[in-house]
């Protein structure tokens, strides 16, 4: 097992977003022109894909608190986490970069290095890789902690960074650098380095076989830092910008992310004469270009680890999957960050390469199955077999039915009375859920894992994507969910939608720019739709089923009413 972890990424939506070594996954797997994480910030998101639970189980809807803790003494210390279940069943899990957010987020002393849910769930210590705003990197090897590990950046990098201007004051947050240094200067090519090391350790060392090999690359992330090279695929003066970059008609101000990573950068202008923090016109320009050659050099870095894949002869052995853990907006719905739960904000990229999908005819293909990062743990808890030592507790649903053909009726027969790829796509899910948190929303739970509670005022934004809608109720009594607590309501159309249709395209630019720019909400002539998707919405998982059926239901299998 390969999985590589990307950090603020979103679906290549636009032509000048060229990311040729995925698209050689691509081209080996399935691609998922669908997909949701389940919490658009970091921590939360990645916490929830790869416990395989929903934030309100993990009680992990920000970043800073630890899963182990907020589920309590007994059930935070026995979840079993994905690279975890691998290790115990025999493989050697090794991980490297951000796969878990680091810090106090998965564990560590130290807010912001080390973690990484040591020592539950890797085999050997982890290498860690991050980045400060000033360039230096962030690790506990670099920091000089007590048994640190990790990244350090050699000292001929650090005088090429330094000269480029690439490492600053630890007060200074640049926005963007491109420095004309090696590639190995930065995290991503670090982490890269590290991983071709290991996938070459395993190839050619029995006792690093089986494997479960994580790599988490830091770029897109801000800052948004990438060699010289990167950025010179980009001339200023050639990057667009987007359609719509001022909040939808009718939006309800808790929809709309505060901006506030982006414009505490170093030199970001922002206009608030319309009540929101929007980042000036002729700034976009340049922050798109450094996004996109950020973007440019993490496939890159990608591409070393693919190589070393072709190197080794593994594709017939491996299953290599690539996610990221939330989307990103450039100046849509006049946002600068991720922390919504607009379309933009919630849709990642996911693909899955499997040594059948090389043969079976599905290479290169597309599903626009609505699915979640829930369903990666037990999808490869799948396909490596070990479905009967996964806990049973898992919330999302294996897509190995999405990643085979249906020559026998075996994916009819699993799914119902689908005929076609795309009815069988519809058939496996009829909605994706995500949910953020305007306010602090962490709270410890007692031992039996019951909801939390988030701390007083707090408003809960709880959004449902279906095949052709995007609905959300904002919540303010979180006990009482929708009983009282309802206080804002959005409704977007995805009527014609590119990335579903009977020919869904992976990263189709009119998903994200041309759909959700006008709040339905309210609006007679969509009243029906409002009332069937706030059914959908308040029957699934934060309506009273889930409050008073999960558990039971849970241990049944049950995926709660359509």
């Amino acid at each position: 097992m390969l999985m590589i972890v990307v950090d603020d990424l979103r679906p290549p939506v636009s032509t000048l977003q060229p990311t040729p070594n995925i698209d050689r996954l691509k081209a080996a797997g399935v691609s998922f022109s669908r997909a949701y994480a389940q919490v658009a910030q970091c921590s939360p998101s990645r916490t929830s894909a790869l416990t395989g639970l929903r934030p309100d189980k993990t009680h992990v809807w920000s970043i800073g608190p630890y899963f182990r803790t907020t589920m309590g003494p007994r059930k935070g210390p026995s979840t079993v986490t994905l690279p975890q279940l691998f290790k115990e069943s025999g493989y050697n899990a090794t991980g490297s970069g951000k796969v878990f957010h680091p810090g106090s987020s998965s564990g560590s002393v130290w807010s912001s290095e080390g973690g990484g849910d040591m020592p539950y769930s890797w085999s050997m210590p982890y290498f860690f890789c991050d980045q400060f705003y000033n360039g230096t990197v962030q690790s506990t090897a670099a920091q000089g902690y007590p048994n640190g590990t990790g990244c350090v950046q050699s000292d001929a990098c650090l005088a090429c960074l330094e000269a480029e201007g690439a490492i600053t004051d630890k007060k200074a947050k640049p926005a963007w650098s491109a420095p004309a240094c090696p590639d190995d200067c930065l995290p991503d090519g670090l982490v890269a380095a590290n991983v071709v090391a290991e996938l070459e350790y395993a190839a050619t060392h029995a006792s690093a076989r089986p494997f479960f090999i994580a790599a988490g690359m830091k770029r897109p992330h801000l800052g948004w830092f990438a060699p010289d090279t990167s950025f010179a695929k980009y001339p200023n003066g050639t990057v667009e910008l987007a359609t719509h970059r001022t909040p939808p008609a009718g939006m309800p101000k808790l929809a709309f992310g505060d901006n506030g990573e982006m414009v505490a950068m170093d030199g970001i202008p922002v206009d608030d004469s319309s009540g929101y923090p929007l980042v000036e016109d002729w700034k976009q320009h340049e922050l798109r270009r450094a996004y996109y050659a950020s973007v440019d050099f993490m496939d890159k870095s990608v591409g070393r680890v693919l190589d070393a894949v072709d190197a080794h002869g593994l594709w017939e052995s491996t299953v290599v999957l690539l996610w990221g853990d939330h989307g990103y907006h450039l100046g849509e719905q006049g946002i600068w960050c991720k922390s919504t739960n607009f379309e933009v904000g919630t849709r990642v990229p996911l693909v899955v390469a499997t040594p059948d999908t090389a043969t079976n005819g599905l290479a290169g293909s597309t599903s626009g199955a609505l699915v979640e990062l829930l369903d990666i743990y037990p999808t490869l808890v799948d396909l490596a077999g070990l479905g009967s030592q996964a806990p049973s507790n898992l919330q999302g649903r294996s897509l190995r039915p999405l990643l085979e053909p249906d020559d026998d009726g075996a994916a009819l027969r699993r799914l119902g009375r689908p005929r076609s790829r795309r009815e069988i796509d519809r058939a496996f899910s009829y909605a994706a859920y995500s949910q953020f948190s305007r306010t602090s929303s962490n709270t410890l739970s007692d031992d039996d894992g019951v909801l939390g509670s988030v701390m007083p005022h707090a408003m809960m934004g709880l959004s449902i994507r279906t095949d052709e809608w995007r609905y959300t109720e904002w919540v303010h009594d979180w006990n009482n969910r929708f009983n009282n607590g309802t206080v804002e309501k959005e409704l977007y159309s995805h009527v014609g939608d590119p990335s579903g249709g009977d020919d869904p395209q992976d990263g189709a630019a009119a998903s994200v720019d041309d759909y959700e720019f006008e709040n339905l909400a309210g609006n007679p002539a969509y009243a029906t739709q409002e009332a069937e998707l706030q059914r959908l919405l308040r029957a699934g998982p934060w309506g009273r089923w889930w409050l008073h059926g999960a558990q039971s239901e849970e241990k049944e299998g049950n995926e709660g009413p359509p």
